[in-house]
């Protein structure tokens, strides 16, 4: 029964050769084979990764362009679920030490017969003020846009049955932390703190962070469509209430002309650009390319 562990890697070889070191020190009494796949988004431009070739260990796979963090994982998990057993354990976490290696056991020994998938749940994190506070913002609007609550990422541990029956669900080519909560498998979480780089710099910049969390509303896209259309439902019917109760002052010798002009305006805001996230997210879900 082997352990698989699924890294992408975009200019981390330092990182990753620590995070080898630490994972097979933690996991040696689980007992298991240990196989590393790391998948190169720098599309084999990046010489330092020819090093890790040489390692019985570990399998390089390089996709043909740069592909992003999240589809990297998806393209590792789909190349490797041909020879995954039903029995096997698949981790997928970074390649910067960011997911602690010292989890892993703590994730697999979560997995029971009953529980399909298991999750980190971030407790702590390392990262700037600023960081923290654009997350706690995000993590307000995904759970009204969604109604889902979100702690976790990338980080997880699933049995080699469970990655087989769902790696090819289309919601994976959008986003892979998110579609693991959309596709209601029995799912643990377990609370882990983030750890920090152990070499290099992050790069990833605040436009970074704003696409990829529009990337993970995406899975949900049909769920916010949904939510959104009942939101401009509402403010219509507000909206006919609020110009009644402004007319109705009007003829009364209220002064009400200029008030029911804003109300007007904005109210044409709102429902375009209700309508105009309605249309990106239905967009995206419909045109966003397979993973290779």
């Amino acid at each position: 029964m082997t352990l698989w562990v699924v890294s992408p890697m975009l200019h981390d070889t330092t990182s990753f050769l620590r995070v080898r070191d630490e994972v097979r020190a933690s996991c040696a009494e689980l007992g298991r084979p240990i196989r590393f796949v790391v998948v190169d988004d720098s599309a084999g431009s990046d010489r330092e990764v020819d090093q890790l070739r040489d390692l019985d260990d570990v399998e390089v796979l390089t996709p043909p362009f740069n592909l992003g963090h999240q589809r990297a994982i998806v393209f590792g998990l789909r190349r490797i679920s041909h020879d995954v057993a039903d029995d096997d354990i698949v981790i997928t976490m970074d390649s910067d030490g960011e997911d602690q290696p010292s989890d892993v056991p703590r994730l697999v020994a979560a997995l029971t017969d009953r529980t399909a998938l298991v999750v980190a749940e971030r407790t702590e994190r390392s990262e700037s003020v600023s960081f923290r506070l654009m997350y706690v913002c995000f993590r307000f609007l995904f759970r009204l846009l969604t109604g889902t609550a979100v702690r976790s990422g990338n980080f997880a541990a699933q049995r080699g049955h469970s990655l087989v029956t769902t790696i090819g669900h289309p919601s994976f080519d959008l986003c892979y932390s998110s579609t693991l909560l959309t596709l209601r498998r029995p799912m643990v979480q377990v609370p882990c703190a983030r750890g920090v780089r152990f070499a290099g710099q992050s790069r990833m910049n605040k436009h970074s962070l704003i696409a990829h969390g529009i990337r993970m509303m995406l899975p949900f896209s049909e769920r916010i469509a949904v939510r959104m259309l009942v939101a401009a439902g509402l403010s219509f019917v507000a909206l006919v209430t609020m110009i009644v109760l402004v007319l109705a002052g009007a003829l009364g010798g209220s002064p009400g002309a200029g008030v029911l002009s804003i109300v007007i305006a904005i109210a044409a805001v709102m429902v375009v650009t209700l309508v105009g996230f309605v249309v990106l997210f239905a967009g995206y879900a419909q045109s966003t390319p397979r993973t290779p």
